[in-house]
């Protein structure tokens, strides 16, 4: 039994979550000597581990010590919305969700989805002191101790994708003020929302358009996809061989990365922004994410995850693992020793293969 509690026999499990982070951490710390570290995975619902956990969260009727995946909406305070989540992962799923999107790839991931309802249920003794409604949130399962990225990394990368509605992105951790909260957004079809659709002020990275032109960090106020933000740097590459994405590349087909950094993040108390501001940049110690959406409009919200990470960016580009650098010199390298040919770079970032004399 106790077994169980910590280590289910499905996978997943508070223990392994705490066992599996610090793991990545320390290895990164002792074979990575980088003074920039590539990224660390926070959920990946492509892990066995994460998607277990999600599993095992649907349809609980106990939470243990460290509870798992979990939704809530007003209906807490005898509101009307409703809210679910379910595993977009078995093989009928996944055909179903290829269906009904056929540019998306074929990956597990979350499902969070329900209808927001404004109206407030004066009927309800929850609502006697209700001012407004129309909520729903979901909650990542808790790491035990919290989840000790230091500041070691400056950003949070969600792979994900949404219905244009605005999202709050929220970190809980480790304080000596149970209720804070740090707190950003993302919207517009999955985009972080520019500084003039913003309350908080804070910074967010943004990338360009298909029309061409290259992104730059040094826009200030901007909202990124990644795919775009990354591109020119694996341009030549994909090229040559579309099959080569590297793990920090390019995200899944139909889905977007976005970036958050550290430092945009509001400091929250209840809902509310507190006076006195500390910013996230310091010794940051994750004990678990969520997302509400509470943007006062009535209708159904679909919104779909498939991993968070925590990053670092250097000059417009997501520093990678050493795993991804290696594998990029490999495929250089292969291409440059083809017989016959010599390669250079031009100055448009690809690479020109002519044939030898």
């Amino acid at each position: 039994m106790v077994r169980q509690l910590f280590f289910p026999k499905e996978g997943g499990g508070p223990l392994r979550r705490f066992l599996g982070i610090r793991q990545s951490l320390y290895r990164d710390a002792l074979i990575d000597d980088r003074p920039i570290r590539g990224p660390v995975q926070l959920f990946d619902f492509r892990r066995t581990d994460d998607a277990a956990d999600l599993r095992n969260s649907i349809g609980a009727k106990k939470r243990g010590l460290f509870a798992g995946w979990r939704v809530s909406d007003d209906s807490v305070i005898g509101g009307y919305s409703t809210s679910r989540m379910e595993f977009i992962g078995d093989k009928a799923s996944i055909e179903s969700n290829s269906a009904q999107n056929p540019a998306s790839e074929q990956l597990p991931f979350l499902r969070w989805s329900g209808t927001i309802n404004t109206e407030i249920n004066r009927q309800s003794p929850k609502a006697r002191h209700i001012t407004r409604s129309g909520f729903a949130a979901i909650l990542s399962p808790e790491y035990p101790f919290g989840c000790p990225l230091g500041n070691r990394y400056r950003a949070l990368e969600i792979c994900c994708r949404t219905d244009g509605r605005t999202y709050a992105v929220n970190l809980h951790v480790e304080t000596f003020f149970p209720e804070d909260m740090y707190q950003g957004f993302i919207g517009r079809e999955g985009m972080a929302p520019s500084q003039s659709d913003r309350s908080d002020g804070s910074e967010i990275i943004k990338g360009g358009d298909d029309s061409g032109e290259e992104p730059s960090i040094d826009e200030p106020n901007q909202s990124l996809d990644v795919r775009e933000y990354i591109k020119h740097r694996y341009k030549r590459l994909y090229k040559l061989d579309p099959s080569t994405d590297p793990v920090s590349g390019f995200p899944p087909s139909g889905f977007q990365r976005l970036i958050l950094p550290f430092k945009g993040f509001t400091l929250t108390s209840r809902g509310r922004a507190r006076h006195e501001q500390r910013d996230l940049d310091g010794a940051v110690s994750i004990e678990s994410i969520g997302f509400t959406l509470m943007d006062g409009k009535d209708g159904d919200f679909t919104f779909d995850l498939v991993s968070v990470r925590a990053v670092n960016v250097l000059e417009g580009e997501i520093v990678g693992t050493l795993e991804d650098e290696a594998r990029e010199s490999e495929i250089e390298q292969q291409f440059r020793r083809e017989a016959g040919k010599e390669t250079k770079i031009d100055e448009n970032d690809d690479l020109v293969v002519k044939q030898a004399a």
